[in-house]
């Protein structure tokens, strides 16, 4: 057999099939060729800078970090196949309690329907690895630890979440949460990054919530920014302290809510808005242009 020749400006790469190819004669001029350096998808044609990495990225939202073989599941086989993949990637009781953990965790920022939800869950994912390697995760504990692990990342992200939306999913109650956050922020806040909770994050949303007027909600962002730059909301709930300006803002504007109406609608106790409302009164003095 002869040798091939082909100009060396004819000869292409096809990297679907491995081959040198000529693009003069058409013939394959070497084939089975392997490449050892990273997997590589591009969309479009020639756009070196639209290529993508092949593959699964590495993710917090599961315990593997997304190190595992995807299955189409759109056949019977397939999905036996996943059924038996997910049975052998989780081999110790440790391994199991942090796969169970991340998926109480994915359920539940599906049913918050954020845009950034998939922002969310790495960050939350990333808590609750931290607290798994600090062995933090137990049986009786974990539904807990999911919901302070989410909210948490929440705040991190500026990100506000309809709280009764994560308890309700994760079935544990305020107590619950709120004594899993404490021990986050008061025994891990070297490993893990806790931000200060804003009451001025959720002015907004209670002011939708009671149907205040916007000049109600201009006095109460006032109020919070003054409380806080005289040390009022240290140490204290964000929620109570945003639903106790919003009540004094609309008493002091003549749109008033009783504080059992202020709960019901912003989710907040009665005793809770009561104690904050205290606080503001008695430690602020506030003007009102009427």
């Amino acid at each position: 057999m002869s040798e091939v020749k082909c100009p060396p400006h004819a000869i292409v790469f096809d990297e679907d099939r491995g081959e040198y190819i000529c693009t003069e004669t058409g013939e394959v001029l070497e084939d089975h060729i392997y490449i050892y350096g990273p997997e590589w998808r591009f969309h479009g044609y020639g756009d070196f800078d639209a290529r993508i990495r092949a593959g699964t990225p590495i993710t917090n939202k599961v315990h593997d970090q997304g190190f595992h073989t995807e299955i189409d599941t759109r056949t019977r086989k397939g999905r036996i196949l996943e059924r038996r993949q997910k049975a052998i990637r989780v081999k110790s009781a440790r391994e199991k309690r942090l796969a169970r953990a991340l998926r109480l965790m994915n359920e539940t920022i599906g049913r918050l329907d954020l845009p950034n939800a998939e922002l969310l869950k790495n960050e939350a994912g990333l808590i609750i690895r931290k607290l798994h390697s600090r062995k933090v995760i137990m049986n009786k504990n974990y539904r807990a630890i999911v919901a302070a692990a989410i909210l948490i990342a929440a705040n991190n992200l500026d990100t506000p979440v309809d709280k009764s939306v994560v308890l309700n999913s994760c079935e544990v109650t305020t107590t619950d949460v709120w004594k899993a956050q404490m021990k986050i922020r008061t025994g891990f806040g070297e490993l893990i990054k806790v931000k200060p909770l804003d009451p001025l994050k959720f002015i907004d949303k209670m002011a939708y919530e009671l149907g205040v007027s916007p000049k109600v909600k201009s006095l109460a962002i006032k109020i919070v920014s003054k409380a806080k730059k005289d040390g009022l909301t240290s140490g204290r709930g964000p929620r109570g302290v945003a639903a106790a300006a919003l009540y004094i803002a609309a008493l002091l504007l003549d749109e008033r809510k009783t504080q059992k109406e202020v709960s019901d609608r912003v989710k907040v106790s009665e005793v809770t808005i009561r104690n904050r409302y205290r606080d503001l009164i008695d430690n602020l003095v506030i003007y009102v242009d009427v």
